[in-house]
């Protein structure tokens, strides 16, 4: 199907797929500001760079590390800017945000 400028991407996706990738856009995005907000960051992270910090961090704790240091490690290691800023609300802890990372 070759797609014209008046074709809409709903018509292109089921419906289904549609809410899914709605539903997963909001988990990415809460994710991102959480990050953001517990690692002083100056923008949230892409999707891309909450996948591989959450991978670097499963990758720490099979190694031994603490699940904090672990999220720590990996947030200097993945994240520009990191503890760049301050902000005055609290994010959630590691265990949250790598269910939020996970979840699709």
């Amino acid at each position: 199907m070759v797609r014209t400028p008046a074709m809409r991407l709903d018509m292109l996706i089921p419906l289904a797929s549609v809410e899914e990738l709605e539903t997963w856009g909001r988990v990415m995005a809460a994710a991102s500001h959480q990050l953001m907000i517990k690692y002083g960051l100056p923008r949230e992270p892409s999707d891309g760079e909450v996948a591989r910090w959450a991978e670097l961090v499963r990758r720490l704790r099979s190694q031994g590390s603490d699940l904090d240091l672990a999220g720590e490690t990996a947030a200097r290691q993945i994240f520009t800017g990191f503890r760049t800023r301050h902000y005055a609300s609290q994010a959630d802890t590691i265990d949250t945000l790598l269910r939020l990372a996970d979840q699709k």
